[in-house]
């Protein structure tokens, strides 16, 4: 019976996502991609989509993709897949997708929170995640960003630009569609 119950200890241990692993990662990985240079798929270990240093360097950039290995393998969040959302291509574990990372999180019971230039909500924090739309909350024309720091004004990582520890509002300009996603401890 221990050992039952020693296991179940384990697995809920194992299952639990890391704010504080996923914001080490975010920091370790913004400037060093944790991709060796070659083909985008090779997944070596990740796969990179962005231009800033390999990889491939057509449309779109590598901030979805960026964003998923802080939550899986920095912060240990189950694998993204499962969904036309939550497509774990090409490595089988992340979204490419900003706007489709934003759904699959939804999916997986993140509180959703969009608007035109929305105030972070009271519960946003450190392992959260923001998408910046374009046009309307359901804009695939969008940008995906890590929370870094919560609070009143949140700090965000990213890549596709590579923005490390800046303020949430820096494309507010351009995205004016915040969607704030938080993760339900």
């Amino acid at each position: 019976m221990r050992k039952i119950f020693l296991l179940s200890i384990l697995l809920i241990s194992i299952s639990c996502y890391s704010r504080e692993g996923g914001v080490e990662y975010a920091r370790a990985h913004v400037h060093n991609i944790n991709h060796q240079c070659g083909y985008y798929e090779d997944c070596t270990p990740c796969s990179y989509w962005g231009n800033e240093h390999c990889g491939y360097g057509g449309a779109g950039g590598d901030c979805a993709n960026f964003v998923s290995q802080c939550l899986v393998l920095g912060g240990g969040y189950p694998k993204l897949t499962g969904s036309e959302n939550c497509r774990g291509y090409p490595c089988g574990f992340e979204e490419v997708g900003a706007k489709r990372l934003g759904s699959c999180l939804a999916e997986h019971g993140w509180t959703r929170t969009c608007g035109y230039l929305q105030a972070p909500p009271d519960n946003i924090q450190a392992g959260d995640v923001l998408v910046y739309h374009a046009d309307s909350c359901d804009s695939f024309d969008a940008h995906a960003v890590y929370v870094t720091q919560g609070g009143s004004n949140p700090l965000i990582t990213c890549h596709s630009n590579e923005q490390l520890d800046v303020s949430y509002t820096y494309m507010g300009t351009s995205m004016p569609y915040y969607e704030w996603l938080h993760y339900n401890d």
